[in-house]
């Protein structure tokens, strides 16, 4: 994709991340959107928080704001100093959106049924498959199984453990949304085929694999 940019004319720069775990804590359309809000108000999950910082401050980068640290402070001045958050709301507002959801997440129509879903052993939350994940938040209507669906827009999950967590038996490693328990039943298995809790701790990877450029690939730590 970089070299497709560039042969084009356009400077071009490519973050390679992890779709090997969930990112963030929400899967589903208002509960993504209020973490969306509070990432922007300075108080999202912090590997949400720092894939956001590092995309805005290398699109600064790319428009001649300055080296990419000088962005990254930059971007996150602009979290820290309200104007992320209230850009938000004003584009939301210039598309005909209702502005007063993102003041207060309590307006959002709220979910009928929330079920926990409890840890089935000790150990490390070792694994998710997010594929599945995104599979069971469609069986509780946050998606569609066919084109003629409805959506609910209050359905989903919360993540409440993350992958590395130590969880013991009877610990909630999420809260489903949904319309029905009986909808939040089916997702539990569907999530729980998901989730791989081992007795030793996964390796340690970093939410940024690499940073592509027509110089070459800068790969990260940990």
């Amino acid at each position: 994709m970089v070299s497709i940019g560039e042969h084009v004319g356009r400077k071009t720069i490519a973050l390679i991340t992890d779709m090997d775990r969930p990112l963030g804590n929400a899967i589903g359309n208002s509960l993504e959107i209020c973490e969306v809000c509070e990432t922007l108000k300075g108080r999202g999950p912090a590997d949400l928080t720092e894939i956001c910082i590092d995309l805005a401050a290398n699109m600064l980068y790319l428009a001649g704001k300055g080296e990419i640290e000088d962005c990254k402070k930059l971007a996150q001045n602009q979290i820290d100093n309200g104007e992320a958050f209230a850009k938000l709301k004003e584009m939301v507002a210039a598309q005909g959106g209702e502005v007063s959801v993102l003041e207060d997440n309590a307006n959002f129509t709220q979910a009928k049924v929330t079920h926990e879903v409890l840890a089935q052993s000790e150990g490390h939350l070792y694994s998710m498959n997010t594929e599945q994940c995104g599979i069971a938040s469609v069986e509780l209507g946050a998606g569609r199984e066919k084109k003629e669906d409805s959506i609910d827009f209050s359905a989903g999950i919360m993540l409440t453990k993350k992958i590395g967590d130590y969880v013991k038996k009877g610990d909630t490693i999420a809260v489903f949304y949904s319309s029905t328990i009986e909808r939040c039943m089916e997702a539990e298995k569907l999530f729980e085929s998901a989730v791989v809790i081992r007795g030793e701790a996964p390796a340690s990877v970093p939410v940024i694999h690499a940073r592509v450029t027509r110089d070459g690939v800068e790969t990260y730590s940990v």
